[in-house]
């Protein structure tokens, strides 16, 4: 009975703590948002992708910020860097007509 009640309290922490590492940040979430008004007809798995992107790269940005938070200029360039990545690897998900329209309609200033 004891083996049994660690196990299951084991578990619950390990979900627990996965659980809290995969939050999606608002940030993501209002890039979503801005992904699926846009009219772009992105599949459920596209946006899955995307989602995870986009949470990664926000993850990287917050992680720069810190690491160079006394030194404007390189925290500028790697911030420029990270939004350039972003896109492009948003539109690496995306087929050749959804991706000409996201370039139409500008969504890449909207999501940075």
């Amino acid at each position: 009975m004891k083996k049994s009640t660690v196990i299951v309290i084991l578990i619950l922490i390990s979900l627990v703590s996965f659980s809290q590492n995969n939050a999606i940040s608002k940030n993501v979430k209002k890039q979503i948002e801005i992904l699926k008004k846009a009219d772009l007809n992105l599949t459920e798995l596209q946006l899955s992708r995307i989602t995870m992107i986009l949470s990664n790269e926000d993850a990287i940005l917050q992680k720069n910020i810190k690491s160079f938070e006394g030194n404007k200029s390189i925290l500028e360039a790697t911030i420029v860097e990270i939004k350039t990545n972003r896109i492009n690897n948003i539109k690496g998900t995306m087929t050749p007509q959804q991706i000409e329209k996201f370039d139409a309609i500008k969504l890449a200033e909207k999501l940075n």
